[in-house]
């Protein structure tokens, strides 16, 4: 697997952590960016776990719980993404991208965010019925496509501006995450 190439340049490190972006937030990204480039309805939920134990190895990077649930009071006790799930995830799931490194030694780091799954009878649906959402998803959508340049499934529809945006440094508005 081909890892994306990053343009970030930041002049100063802290002593302990000066190869962070290479450490964490790199490999974290490259994370987050196969969940939405490979999830799709119909995919076991042991097919995800494994995509992201695959570029983003538990044992190196501690995440925890799983990497990915549903919302709301359920959270992560009815999540359909663990080790060994033969749940299917189905249109109309709600899901929110949910692995949280934990590198001793290292800051964390998070691009936590919703998305939806739907087939393409739901996204008909959901275009003739709520048109302005619609238009606020294709608006995400290609945000996600044309600027950060992930090759986002079809199956997705992003229900926040900051689905996967990403500033390692939060401060340093001008320095973000992006496919090269």
């Amino acid at each position: 697997m081909n890892l994306p190439i990053y343009i970030l340049r930041i002049k100063k490190f802290s002593d302990t952590q000066r190869d962070y972006l290479e450490a964490v937030a790199k490999p974290y990204f490259a994370a987050v960016v196969s969940w939405l480039e490979n999830i799709k309805v119909g995919m076991a939920g042991n097919e995800l776990y494994q995509l992201i134990e695959d570029v983003f190895p538990k044992s190196k990077y501690h995440w925890h719980l799983n990497p990915g649930h549903l919302t709301a009071d359920e959270e992560w006790m009815s999540s359909p993404i663990y080790a060994d799930s033969s749940e299917k995830l189905k249109s109309g799931m709600i899901l929110q991208i949910d692995i949280i490194p934990s590198v001793p030694g290292y800051t964390g780091v998070s691009a936590e965010e919703c998305v939806a799954i739907a087939d393409e009878n739901l996204q008909h649906e959901i275009q003739k019925s709520y048109p302005e959402l619609w238009e606020r998803i294709s608006v995400r959508r290609d945000y996600l496509t044309n600027v950060l340049n992930i090759n986002l499934s079809v199956d997705v529809l992003p229900l926040s501006n900051t689905v996967a945006y990403l500033r390692p440094f939060y401060l340093a508005k001008e320095k973000a995450f992006k496919i090269e």
